[in-house]
């Protein structure tokens, strides 16, 4: 009896830290949106995202794809039977759930769980619910919410980004945002007049980059229907729209910088004037100082203790010239380049015995840098 009872407790203790442990193993670039033959299969993965929206029938569809999926109509039950299908990402429990919602939301949420230790129930928050009820009730194992800056007020992005990350740092969660991937707010409730703007792409760039720089380890894209052409009928077409060439490009970059983002920690995130709503100057006594207006400034560490910074130019309108002083001499400053997927170095500048490093970065662009 004894001896059954320690294996008992073993295995929910075993099960507890696998749960409270769970991290993604590539960074997420999911899509909404759900491939149903190989032609719009082939689609997705054409645009760069390695995960979609999937039933348990189209497992080994997105499996022959390259495609990972999040699984719609699933049982908990079922989840136990195909949890080890290697193209499952984890299990769909629920989208924007209020907050009267939030206690059967973390049943179903702990059902999957106990069925499927591998990998996580997701559900997706409005960026306006109660954190702290919400991950105390449903328990989740990343924290993933929607806000789009460029259908419902850009003024309110970056303090909404500081305080799920700050929920999710506080929680020792993975954090996943949501992007529109088409910035006319016409496309969100299909308005008259929708088209593509000409400046979307340092728009999307710029909600990427900043959402960089709060340490996401996963973007997700709303929706196809703004990248993809569609038939009559909401029949998804692999010709992209406008938008969607831009969304292609920026999951590209994000393909090169994921393996380099997973490995990192965010430690803080501070702005350059003019401050944003609710967010922070650079405080005098850090490290490293950043001359320039309309910054973004991230700071990370690896395992290893090695500094990285991400830079974004928060301006979709002008180009900024960002100089970095770091506060003691440095020997090396590498940027990670997106088309060669590799770091190169940067010329740096002995002052007055600190160091300094230029940058100039384009409309809504970003720059990761490794400080050694």
């Amino acid at each position: 009896m004894l001896k059954a009872l320690f294996v008992m407790v073993a295995v929910l203790w075993a099960a507890t830290v696998c749960l409270a442990d769970w991290q993604p193993d590539e960074f997420l670039i999911l899509c909404w949106g759900q491939p149903t033959d190989d032609t719009t299969a082939k689609a997705f993965a054409d645009i760069g995202v390695n995960t979609v929206f999937c039933t348990p029938e189209t497992l080994d569809l997105c499996h022959r794809h390259g495609l990972r999926g999040l699984v719609k109509g699933a049982s908990p039950e079922q989840a136990i039977k195909l949890s080890e299908h290697p193209a499952v990402w984890g299990w769909f429990v629920r989208d924007e759930p209020k907050e009267e919602q939030f206690a059967e939301t973390g049943e179903r949420v702990k059902a999957f769980h106990e069925a499927d230790l591998d990998h996580p129930a997701y559900v997706n928050l409005m960026a306006w619910m109660n954190l702290d009820k919400y991950l105390e009730t449903v328990k989740p194992r990343f924290l993933s919410y929607d806000f789009y800056q460029w259908w419902w007020g850009p003024h309110n992005h970056l303090w909404r980004l500081e305080a799920h990350r700050n929920a999710a740092l506080k929680a020792g969660l993975p954090l996943i945002c949501w992007i529109e991937g088409n910035a006319d707010g016409r496309w969100e409730m299909g308005e008259k007049g929708q088209t593509y703007l000409p400046d979307n792409e340092p728009k999307l760039r710029q909600s990427l980059y900043t959402s960089l720089a709060y340490g996401v380890k996963g973007i997700q894209w709303f929706n196809d229907f703004v990248i993809f052409q569609h038939a009559k009928g909401r029949k998804l077409l692999p010709e992209l729209r406008r938008a969607g060439h831009d969304v292609k490009q920026l999951n590209a970059e994000l393909a090169a910088l994921g393996p380099t983002l997973m490995k990192l920690q965010s430690v803080e995130v501070f702005q350059t004037h003019p401050l944003p709503k609710r967010t922070r100057l650079i405080p005098e006594d850090c490290w490293v100082q950043l001359t320039g207006r309309h910054l973004t400034l991230g700071l990370f560490k690896d395992s290893a203790d090695t500094d990285y910074v991400m830079v974004v130019n928060r301006d979709i309108a002008h180009r900024e010239w960002a100089v970095l002083q770091f506060q003691q001499p440095v020997e090396r400053v590498s940027k990670f380049d997106r088309a060669k997927g590799e770091w190169t170095d940067l010329p740096v500048r002995p002052y007055d015995g600190t160091t300094l490093v230029d940058l100039i970065l384009r409309q809504g662009d970003g720059e990761l840098l490794r400080v050694d």
